[in-house]
């Protein structure tokens, strides 16, 4: 997901420096981020930004979930008991709650689903150029030819 949402931060920001600025920014901040340029942007229909920012919310969301599941389960030792983490001068217990294999699928279509939703969202506000132009600038970014 943080790699439809670099694209998608890259095409509502424009500009060859945009992808600088997504850099190595995490999901929340490029959610927050895309949020505000989305709801800013007059040059954007109203019911296409509102698709947008729908398909943001989504992300938001999905992104809750994964979080809490790489958390829950970081806080689960293998057999299911809280996990033992220990310092100098303490040992802590952190418990997460256990994660079905559905709940599990679930999480991760509703990644798909809302990374899916927000590329489209964004082709359809800006044109399919804008994804493409900005696709271009994070592989030359990545390759390192783009600073």
């Amino acid at each position: 997901m943080e790699i439809a949402l670099r694209m998608a931060f890259c095409a509502l920001l424009g500009g060859p420096y945009s992808v600088v600025v997504a850099g190595d920014q995490e999901t929340h901040w490029l959610i927050e981020n895309c949020d505000a340029l989305a709801r800013r942007r007059q040059d954007i229909q109203p019911a296409r930004r509102d698709a947008i920012r729908e398909a943001l919310r989504a992300c938001r969301d999905a992104n809750h979930d994964r979080n809490r599941l790489v958390h829950d389960a970081w806080g689960t030792g293998p057999d299911g008991a809280p996990a033992q983490l220990k310092s100098l001068r303490h040992s802590y217990q952190v418990a997460g709650r256990e994660w079905s294999a559905e709940q599990i699928r679930v999480a991760a279509a509703a990644i798909a689903d809302a990374q899916f939703s927000l590329l489209a969202a964004v082709e359809d506000a800006l044109g399919p150029g804008s994804l493409q132009v900005a696709e271009q600038l994070l592989i030359r970014h990545a390759a390192g030819n783009g600073d």
